[in-house]
């Protein structure tokens, strides 16, 4: 796979669609929140400029959000799986009387699929790296910077743009190159094409399979071994192992979201793929007296102490796979890989049992 190339610049963007607030650095500044657009009387047509406007509209309010604490701003901005991710983070800031990290952006890279003006939604996909603001007193980030996959959605003319998804592109992975026509515009796939060695709508359930049932299922002949798949499956087995030793019975399934699906064309007739997945685990207490740990993760998320010997956790799980195209006949058959990932806990409970 080839390196992303930065064919479409934030900067040409914005000087191609007038002005539409600060640079990257001056934005960076910014504790103004930016008003959404007046929704336009007929359909406005997805381009490059309307996606870096949108982009950039979204960026200034997410940080005004989070240098306030405005978890309502914050919620407005986003959908999806987003938006269960954003009110969990909110919620965690206030758990730990933390401040919540401010980000910058650098040198966003548009791929904006051309759409017509009455398809909905429209979407395009954002290629930038992120960087978290250093707070005084506090130590930088040893993973600062990354770069960041984002999905930006709108359903219909009426809707404000919306962050839908965010995934963090893993450290030695080396993402497709999405192919641009002449003008800069992305192709689509549609979730079901079948020239890909995994229809896009069907990737997320093979992942799913292969962390569920391990390296030596049928699955995995599709996916490579890695982050997403056969290490969450090993991750299961040596939790499992752990709480067999403490008297627990711990469980996993990653079921499948009703999320959008977000499918661009590589230049290698592959496609890139962004997605959102489901963990779902249960930790149980074989002697009913006792009550499991509280994951330090889930424990903001808890509205009490736990009262029952079950404790259930979800997390909301967002990627980015490359998915190749099928081999022609007798050519060896690349397989799909997990190449950003991103997450985390969205909902704690314990149920009552009722006698």
């Amino acid at each position: 796979m080839k390196r992303t190339s930065l064919a479409v610049p934030a900067l040409a963007l914005l000087l191609g669609a007038g002005a539409v607030g600060c640079s990257t650095e001056e934005r960076g500044a910014s504790t103004t929140p930016v008003a959404a657009a007046t929704t336009p009387a007929v359909p406005e047509r997805l381009t490059l400029q309307v996606a870096a406007r949108e982009f950039h509209r979204f960026v200034n309010n997410e940080d005004v959000a989070r240098a306030s604490g405005d978890e309502r701003l914050a919620l407005q901005w986003v959908s999806d799986g987003q938006s269960a991710l954003t009110a969990a983070e909110y919620r965690h800031a206030v758990f730990h009387d933390e401040a919540l990290p401010r980000y910058e952006y650098v040198e966003p890279t548009f791929y904006v699929p051309k759409l017509s003006e009455d398809t909905y939604p429209q979407w395009f996909v954002v290629a930038a790296e992120r960087r978290v603001r250093p707070v005084a007193g506090q130590e930088a980030d040893k993973e600062d910077p990354r770069t960041a996959l984002m999905a930006f959605i709108r359903r219909s003319p009426e809707a404000r743009w919306t962050l839908s998804l965010v995934t963090m592109l893993e450290e030695k992975a080396e993402p497709p190159e999405v192919e641009l026509d002449t003008e800069g515009y992305a192709t689509a796939v549609l979730t079901g094409e079948t020239d890909l060695l995994i229809p896009p709508k069907s990737v997320a359930g093979i992942q799913a399979a292969i962390a569920e049932e391990g390296p030596d299922s049928v699955p995995a002949r599709l996916m490579k071994p890695g982050v997403g798949t056969t290490a969450y499956y090993h991750e299961t087995r040596r939790i499992k192992k752990e709480a067999d030793k403490s008297d627990l019975a711990f469980d996993v399934v990653f079921p499948a979201t009703l999320h959008p699906v977000f499918t661009l064309r590589t230049t290698d007739g592959g496609a890139l793929v962004l997605y959102a997945l489901s963990r779902d685990t249960v930790t149980l207490a074989k002697d009913q007296a006792r009550r499991p740990p509280i994951p330090t993760e889930a424990a903001h998320l808890l509205d009490s102490l736990i009262l029952g010997s079950e404790l259930h956790v979800s997390q909301t799980l967002q990627f980015a796979a490359y998915d190749p195209p099928k081999a022609k006949p007798k050519k060896p058959q690349p397989k799909a890989e997990v190449i950003a990932t991103g997450g985390a806990v969205t909902r704690a409970y314990s149920p009552q049992k009722v006698n």
